[in-house]
């Protein structure tokens, strides 16, 4: 392939790299990544920038080393990304003594008011929080459960966390979610 200057003669060079490429790159990332979403994200954004700068490529040399090391070097910065976001959030959670993850009676007694506040919600409402946060299921097990559409079980939780968010702060609600005995009851 030469220096493409054409656009309909881009846009079909690009959709023939695109065709033969993505589901390799797409594997190059998931093994780094190991987030098929992200995966594909990346590779997404590979092509894009591609696009983007498909003026000053020269697409005369092999283009698949060159999208190789582009999806790795994306990789490497998502995977970059995702570690700062998660020093934030643990740095986040340690500057807040009140709230933080440790096995202390305070925590356990918050834990215990979100529980208790679950249990006033109106009943179908509360059974849903409780299959969704407390046994860990999933929307579409829920619906069966309770006969349910999945829509409706989707509507119960936003209506559950709203109550919860406007009674407990955020870092309290992060309990539910991290609690070790949580799938216990």
């Amino acid at each position: 392939m030469e220096r493409v200057q054409d656009n309909k003669q881009c846009s079909l060079v690009f959709e023939q790299l695109f065709k033969q490429h993505y589901r390799a790159l797409c594997f190059h990332a998931m093994s780094l990544v190991n987030d098929l979403d992200a995966s594909k994200d990346i590779v997404h954004d590979v092509f894009l920038s591609l696009w983007y700068h498909r003026d000053s490529i020269d697409f005369t040399r092999p283009m698949f080393p060159y999208l190789f090391n582009l999806t790795r070097n994306r990789a490497l910065n998502y995977l970059e990304h995702k570690k700062i976001q998660n020093n934030h959030v643990r740095q986040h959670l340690a500057d807040d003594p009140t709230y933080t993850l440790s096995d202390d009676p305070a925590r356990e007694e918050l834990l215990e008011r979100i529980l208790a506040r679950i249990e006033l919600l109106p009943e179908r409402c509360s059974q849903v929080m409780k299959l969704s946060f407390i046994e860990c299921k999933k929307y579409k097990e829920i619906a069966e459960e309770l006969n349910i559409s999945v829509n409706t079980v989707k509507t119960h939780i936003t209506t559950g966390l709203k109550t919860l968010r406007d009674e407990f702060p955020a870092s309290l609600l992060l309990l539910l979610f991290t609690h070790p005995y949580r799938h216990l009851d």
